[in-house]
């Protein structure tokens, strides 16, 4: 049995609204694309570049003097915690890796639905999407504060102490929360205005 709605549109917004929002999907789903295969790429070019054994880099000074042993055990120990940081942050960048891939699905998805004139999916699609990348975002900018936007190593470097590198962590711990806060705001705007735009006007029928 077919019921009938008591309400009657009255105007019908232009498709535009919602292909518009299809295509600016697309662009930034094809980006995603992009960061998950870069992401893919990235550790095994790090893999490949970066020895694990200083000795491939310089030799072990055997008949050098001890001022030479000395130095090649201090670049040694550097080295060391060169490849542990890039390690670290090589399995962050396989996760955000993952991140781009749920964002490109669901936003390659949202595309094809919008595109269609689906608009009540699409909108929740886009949401949904939106969620995702502060939620996923947030999660990956928390896990790189842990690991250090600075390796230790940097700290104890004598060459650098007359910079207060705290002051860089925390500045960029602030830039990082507020350009994922700034961006998502404005996602949520866009998808706000078009979910507005888009709807039909409609008037109670007599």
């Amino acid at each position: 049995m077919r019921v009938e709605s008591p309400y009657s549109p009255i105007s019908e917004p232009s498709s535009w609204w919602l292909k518009g929002l299809a295509i600016f999907m697309g662009v930034i789903s094809l980006f995603m694309v992009l960061g998950t295969f870069s992401a893919i790429a990235s550790p095994v070019l790090v893999d490949r570049l970066l020895p694990d054994n200083y000795e491939e880099i310089e030799p072990y000074p055997v008949n050098g003097s001890e001022e030479e042993k000395a130095e090649w055990g201090e670049n040694e120990v550097f080295w060391d915690e060169l490849v542990e940081y890039y390690d670290e942050m090589m399995g962050l960048v396989e996760l955000q890796g993952l991140h781009s891939a749920i964002l490109a699905f669901v936003g390659l998805f949202s595309t094809v639905v919008l595109w269609k004139g689906d608009r009540e999916l699409g909108i929740k699609l886009v949401g949904a999407w939106i969620g995702i990348n502060t939620l996923g975002g947030a999660g990956l900018f928390w896990m790189m504060s842990r690991i250090g936007f600075i390796p230790d190593f940097a700290n104890s470097n004598q060459d650098v102490e007359v910079i207060d590198l705290s002051f860089i962590e925390n500045l960029t711990l602030v830039i990082g929360g507020g350009q994922i806060i700034i961006c998502n705001g404005i996602f949520l705007a866009i998808l706000a205005l078009v979910s507005m735009k888009s709807k039909p006007e409609v008037v109670l029928r007599e």
